[in-house]
């Protein structure tokens, strides 16, 4: 039941008379810069998980609403002026300058809530948010296709600095945001369940009880990895008409408290290339068939390990230090037209004769919808290092790669990790 609730997460919410869009021709950069001259107040991991107790009560969700009403709007105004502080001519460009008018909606929608106090603007607000946040959820493919567009009027290091930043700021908005969401929607699940008239001591564990908001506190990698790699295998098969096999070994019955859908992401970016990787190597090897991809999950203190080791050619040893630069390979000498817009590396490289859209259609379904314009592995490193992870790659020229993934549970970091 929670699933099905958290799916809703996905639908659009129509307007409330809470919150309308200024009728004004020019932004309101008074309000603006007032919300974001005020100081981010973090959460930490342990706050998120505090309602871990079921069941939700109505004081649990208006106090979630509380700090969410409250810190949402000055992140999303700090999100907006950073925007102002681009050069002219890469603010105005049309992909950067819907991006900003994305965040500046979001902001001016959630701002204009009046302290809520009743659970019916409480969900008026999660409705609104539920909105905003998925519009917010297909930035980054714009803002990557901006910044290749805008790359000579900005210093290399400049980009990777405003793009790191506004990354790690759409990770806590979209952890602080889902969470509240999922939150609500739990606590009505459990309210149209009649759960809070159960007794929660002694009784058996149900799916339900895993969740706290968007947060699975029994995630099993193994799992998980099982699923990511059917995925990223069916795709492979779409569109090469062939894909190597895989299979998952190691501590299989771990478990981590984790956001799925973090999970998901990093470990699809991880696996799309490895199975990319093996395809291409076999086609220039003249193999008969490919190596299986071997994930194995290993078991440490707090945390879990991940590794995805393929037999797909490696990365070249002068590429490996730019691996994890944004849209690095449409820097380097030599590339075709195309791959200078999808960022793919050699050994990372669309099949041959795939368009520009066949292949930014691919990645949609397997990872995100940017994996083709360079942003995989700087993305993927980003979320896993978000919680306390890591994220490394060891690269045997001509002949594969060995990929290392620590995440650390968000139940073990809880205390000193914030966002």
């Amino acid at each position: 039941m929670l699933a099905a609730s958290v799916r809703r997460l996905q639908r659009p919410a129509a307007a409330h008379p809470w919150c309308r869009l200024s009728t004004k021709t020019h932004y309101d950069e008074t309000m603006v810069y007032e919300f974001a001259s005020q100081k981010i107040k973090p959460v930490s991991l342990g706050q998120l998980l505090k309602y871990q107790r079921l069941p939700l009560s109505a004081e649990n969700i208006l106090d979630s609403v509380s700090y969410s009403q409250a810190e949402l709007p000055v992140r999303l105004a700090k999100r907006v002026i950073s925007f102002h502080r681009l050069p002219f001519i890469v603010g105005t460009n049309p992909h950067i300058a819907q991006v900003y008018n994305h965040y500046y909606e979001a902001f001016d929608r959630l701002h204009a809530f009046a302290p809520i106090a009743d659970l019916d603007a409480e969900w008026e607000f999660t409705r609104t948010l539920e909105r905003q946040t998925q519009l917010l959820a297909d930035v980054i493919p714009k803002i990557a296709q901006g910044f290749l567009e805008c790359k000579q009027y900005m210093p290399r290091e400049e980009r990777t600095a405003f793009i790191s930043d506004l990354i790690r700021s759409r990770i806590g908005l979209r952890v602080i945001g889902e969470q509240h969401v999922a939150l609500s929607f739990q606590f009505r699940s459990e309210q149209n369940a009649g759960s809070k008239q159960q007794a929660r001591a002694g009784a058996p564990q149900t799916a339900e009880d895993v969740w706290v908001g968007a947060i699975h506190t029994k995630l099993r990698p193994a799992r998980m990895m099982e699923q990511c790699a059917r995925m990223v295998q069916n795709m492979c098969e779409m569109y090469y008409t062939t894909a190597p096999e895989y299979y998952v070994d190691g501590n299989v019955d771990e478990t981590i408290s984790y956001i799925p859908s973090h999970f998901e992401y990093i470990t699809c970016e991880l696996l799309k290339n490895a199975f990319r990787a093996t395809v291409d190597f076999s086609a220039k090897t003249g193999r008969s068939s490919h190596p299986p991809i071997q994930v194995t999950i290993t078991k440490g203190d707090g945390y879990v390990g991940v590794r995805i080791r393929d037999q797909g050619g490696g990365i070249p040893k002068s590429n490996m230090r730019d691996v994890f630069e944004y849209s690095w390979s449409s820097m380097q000498a030599g590339d075709t037209a195309e791959s200078a817009m999808t960022g793919s590396s050699p050994s990372l490289s669309a099949p041959a004769g795939m368009s520009l859209q066949t292949n930014l259609a691919m990645q949609q379904g397997v990872g995100g919808p940017i994996a083709g314009l360079g942003f995989g592995l700087p993305m993927a490193r980003l979320y896993a290092e978000y919680f306390g992870g890591s994220l490394d790659i060891v690269s045997m020229e001509d002949y594969g790669c060995d990929v290392f993934l620590k995440l650390r549970s968000i139940e073990g970091s809880a205390e000193e990790k914030q966002i």
